[in-house]
């Protein structure tokens, strides 16, 4: 009788001040409470951002970033801040497992044990069995009020409807608060387990809607069969500023505060900061009930029930729901209307917080993998040069200069055969001869050897486009990913000029060894040509003085032929066979001469060669070979960039809104 008492005494009161409280709100609601336009400014700052913070409804990372839902959230938020009706309060119950004993939790919340019609009782804990197949069961007082019912037609969108059912209990648990209460409590989750250990804990969309839904949730763990390490994994689950963790155990009470103090620091700082956590025995507390109600007159009982339902701490959860949900003496109903809107408006976020810490993480990966695909296309240009213009035999020295050496000793076999005496025999075939030691075959090994390495290019072309296109595959999502990058590097891909062909390499040759044989070659020609015309002209001439002395001596003029200019038979002959002489020097000197400047111009021709073919290296590689990838990598490096630009700008706007969020926050305080 003595709990009767304390009961009614304890109810009394509360009314009481509720109706103290109801006569002094209205002369000091305008001096506290903020201002309702503040709260609307902050909530149409915070949709007017929900397109920029949030990725688009196919790109969430889950249902509690979708678009859609926060924008029913917040569209809710505003209809409850307008209306004249004060909506109901939801307590959003939920269990990670069917041990959680998230069920006995509100059975003892809702219970009672004094009452002299025990069918209630037995109706709140067979209020599951009732309605079979439900995954959601929505608990409010008989006495409901026709706004509660609207409450809950709007608070169920994100539940259907055949899974969702309504329960009215008469309970003194909803009298201890000054406005309309619904308790929704889910059906619990699904457990992974891979072999003899908790993987992961299966949340639906509709639980996670619920949770944030709701203006106060409460996720119960078992420690046993749930392993707090499983529930953090999960941040989603807190994203409700007003969430209570319960952790169905009751450990010594010396060392609660450590407890709380080791999973606070398990948690993100934010997270740790605003979660309330307790541990306790709700299966302790149902079993006290059943003691007191079997015979509450016995004090044996009294003192028993007194004993486990103190120790399973259920009033701990309790006095969390007054704190949150029952305003300050100083406030009016709208203290709790405006709470309300400013968690859900933390909530919401705190949801864009963490989406674009995902969407920076996103842009540093790209970044990342852009950075590393660059490095091995640097990596592919050095290699190709010291690999392509390497000697072919050992892989050492230069592959050009190799080349032209072997070619320059087969070519100077025929050179040093092409003597004054055989070139006069041969003039005619000069650049025949010379033009087929240039292409003899022992002068096309560098060609044949970029043949190859063109076959090597092209096996490196095909690796680095699928390289592009993998890294693409890896970051599926706009704008990394676009049908526009997608269309313009396979237009690349599509073009005539991207493969690489066989002569790709080759053109500088054919362009230097034409050049060799078109100009030093047929001037060399034509030099062999002047050169024995003036060496059989001088042999002719001295042949013909020598001719005319030798003729008059025969004569026996003395003077011979020459003698009108002074020149006796002796000295003609002498001074034509010094014209054939020197005819002879003079034309060996020239072909030599001659021989020399084709030699050098060889030499030019040779070095102009190697920068020609390095030149067209660089030019396959960066319209060819990597084409794909530096094309590729430029636009995500474009795109990345401006990606960081407009989440710094949506970040300070957030932290505009976080402030002013905080200063509101701080007024209900």
């Amino acid at each position: 009788m003595l709990i009767c008492r304390v009961g009614h005494t304890h109810t009394a009161r509360h009314r009481v001040s509720w109706f103290i409280y109801r006569s002094l709100s209205h002369a000091t609601n305008s001096k506290t409470l903020p201002q309702r336009h503040e709260i609307l400014t902050l909530l149409h700052k915070t949709t007017s951002l929900l397109p920029r913070a949030l990725p688009p409804e196919e790109q969430a990372a889950n249902s509690t970033e979708s678009p859609k839902l926060w924008k029913e959230i917040l569209s809710k938020t505003y209809t409850d801040l307008v209306s004249k009706e004060i909506p109901p309060v939801h307590i959003t119950v939920y269990g990670l497992d069917q041990w959680s004993g998230a069920q006995d939790l509100v059975t003892a919340l809702l219970e009672e044990p004094l009452t002299s019609d025990q069918s209630l009782n037995e109706r709140i804990r067979s209020r599951w069995g009732t309605h079979p197949g439900q995954t959601t069961l929505r608990l409010s007082s008989a006495n409901i009020t026709p706004s509660l019912s609207r409450s809950k037609q709007n608070c169920s969108r994100s539940l259907p409807a055949n899974k969702d059912s309504e329960f009215h209990v008469s309970s003194s648990f909803f009298q201890q608060f000054p406005f309309p209460l619904q308790i929704v409590e889910l059906s619990p989750s699904i457990i992974q387990r891979s072999r003899n250990s908790v993987s992961s804990v299966v949340v639906t969309p509709e639980t996670y809607d619920a949770l944030l839904e709701a203006d106060v949730s409460v996720i119960l763990c078992n420690p046993l069969t749930t392993p707090i390490s499983v529930l953090l994994r999960d941040p989603c689950l807190f994203r409700n500023p007003n969430t209570i963790l319960v952790v169905t155990s009751t450990p010594p009470k010396s060392n609660l505060e450590d407890l709380r103090t080791n999973l606070s620091e398990i948690l993100p700082e934010k997270t740790a900061r605003r979660l309330k956590i307790y541990f306790v025995d709700p299966f302790r507390a149902v079993a006290a009930n059943e003691v007191l109600k079997s015979d509450f007159q016995s004090p044996i009982a009294i003192q028993r029930y007194q004993d486990d339902y103190n120790g399973s701490q259920v009033s701990s959860v309790l006095d969390a729901f007054k704190e949150i949900i029952s305003p300050k003496a100083e406030f009016s109903e709208s203290s709790l209307r405006y709470q309300t809107a400013l968690a859900r408006i933390r909530a919401a976020l705190t949801t864009y917080q963490a989406a674009l810490h995902r969407v920076r993480h996103e842009t540093d990966s790209v970044a990342v993998d852009v950075c590393a695909l660059k490095a091995r296309l640097e990596e592919a240009k050095v290699k190709a040069q010291g690999e392509v213009l390497s000697r072919f035999s050992d892989g050492e020295g230069d592959a050009v200069t190799a080349a032209l050496d072997l070619a320059a000793k087969e070519i100077r076999v025929v050179m040093d055969r092409l003597t004054w005496w055989k070139m006069i025999w041969r003039v005619d075939e000069i650049s025949l001869l010379i033009t087929q030691a240039v292409l003899q075959p022992g002068c096309r090994t560098l060609e044949q050897q970029l043949v190859l390495q063109t076959g090597r290019l092209s096996v490196l072309q095909d690796e680095i486009t699928k390289s592009m296109f993998s890294l693409l595959a890896a970051h599926p999502h706009p704008p990394f990913n676009s049908a526009i990058l997608q269309n313009l590097l396979q237009q690349l891909v599509a073009s005539p000029s991207f493969r690489v062909m066989p002569r790709t390499l080759i053109h500088p040759i054919d362009m230097r060894r034409g050049q060799i044989i078109e100009h030093p070659t047929t001037r060399l020609h034509l030099t062999a040509q002047r050169v024995t015309l003036r060496i059989g002209g001088g042999i002719a001439a001295g042949a013909g003085l020598g001719w005319a002395g030798w003729l008059g001596w025969l004569a026996g003029t003395g003077e011979g032929l020459l003698g009108v200019v002074g020149l006796d038979a002796g000295t003609a002959m002498s001074l034509g066979l010094l014209i054939a002489v020197m005819s002879v020097r003079w034309g060996v000197g020239k072909w030599e001469r001659a021989k020399r400047r084709w030699w050098e111009d060889w030499d030019r021709v040779g070095n102009g060669l190697a920068r020609d073919l390095r030149t067209t290296l660089d030019q396959a590689m960066q319209n060819k070979v990597l084409v794909v990838a530096e094309t590729g990598c430029e636009k995500l490096s474009e795109i990345t960039a401006q990606r960081r630009s407009e989440i710094e700008e949506v970040e300070e706007e957030l932290d505009t809104l976080q402030a002013t969020l905080d200063h509101l926050d701080q007024s209900l305080q």
